[in-house]
């Protein structure tokens, strides 16, 4: 049985907790991998460029996956995806300033 089997939480409501972290992590590691290639350390380039990636790739995905739900437009989760670590605080500044929709 899933441990939020007698939760009152909806589906969204447990979506948008990673999303807030992914979204931090996101702007994290993509400051720590500019760190590094100002640097000019390449392992530490490699090695946060792939975590980076997988990151960002989780990101936007999780966007995707959410924007329906949350009413947000196309251009919304295009722009949040395209800008990278400036649309992740968007996401995460707008999931902390409005939360879950009434209507979800």
């Amino acid at each position: 049985m899933p441990e939020f089997a007698d939760s009152t939480t909806t589906e969204l409501e447990r979506k948008l907790v990673p999303l807030r972290v992914v979204a931090l992590t996101e702007t994290v590691t993509y400051c720590v991998l500019f760190f590094f290639w100002v640097t000019g350390n390449r392992p530490g380039r490699l090695l946060m460029g792939s975590a980076h990636g997988m990151v960002f790739l989780a990101f936007a995905a999780m966007v995707l996956g959410v924007r329906a739900d949350m009413g947000w437009s196309w251009k919304y989760a295009a722009a949040a995806i395209i800008l990278g670590p400036v649309g992740s605080v968007m996401v995460y500044s707008r999931l902390r300033r409005e939360g879950v929709p009434t209507q979800a």
